[in-house]
């Protein structure tokens, strides 16, 4: 069985998965709690057996709105973005014990705040986008980076299929969003998905 725990991604990046899962995606979850609160959301590990993948996805939000808060404050970009990578594998070690697998997804490229103020108007608070494009790029990427190097450390699978849906600079291609920050057209993530999936079953 498959088990996924993410953010608002955690649902619509897994809508219509043809597979055994349990999807415990809840909206608005940031990796920066999860890590802080050393508690993954609705997560219980009386559920898992040693033939349980389980899934997580979060990071976007964060991305998108936090880590660029943090330098207003004065805080250093890669101090910020380590803190939060390791303060959520530590989360992921400390509560989870028994499993057949975990894949760690990667992090959505983040979406042109033209495209968005095109379609819905203009942004006249601080979110959905703190930072610039270029900014949220590169917030997003280093992210990924850091997310990689630690499911090698840790022996888990990094599952990051979108460069399919990345444009040239980096930002999401907006055709194939729902129209906000998350995929629209999830079809081609769930075919690398089930392909990964095969290899470990």
């Amino acid at each position: 069985m498959i088990y996924i725990y993410g953010d608002s991604h955690g649902v619509h990046s897994f809508k219509n998965l043809h597979l055994p899962h349990v999807n415990n995606s809840c909206n608005s979850i940031t990796m920066f709690r999860i890590g802080r609160d050393n508690s993954i959301v609705n997560f219980d590990k009386n559920y898992h057996n040693k033939d349980s993948i389980l899934c997580f996805l979060y990071g976007e939000i964060d991305c998108r709105c936090h880590i660029q808060k943090q330098i207003n404050t004065g805080r250093n970009e890669d101090d910020i973005i380590n803190e939060l990578i390791t303060n959520y594998f530590n989360t992921l070690k400390n509560n989870i014990n028994i499993y057949k697998q975990i894949i760690i997804v990667g992090i959505i490229p983040p979406t042109l705040q033209y495209d968005y103020e095109n379609l819905h108007g203009p942004i006249l608070h601080e979110f959905p986008f703190v930072g610039t494009d270029n900014d949220r790029v590169r917030y997003t990427i280093k992210m990924n980076n850091c997310i990689q190097q630690y499911c090698i450390k840790n022996n888990y699978i990094y599952f990051n299929p979108y460069d399919y849906y990345t444009r040239d600079d980096g930002t999401l291609k907006y055709e194939l969003s729902d129209s906000t920050v998350h995929l629209g057209d999830n079809s081609f993530f769930l075919k690398k998905f089930i392909e990964l999936y095969e290899t470990i079953v």
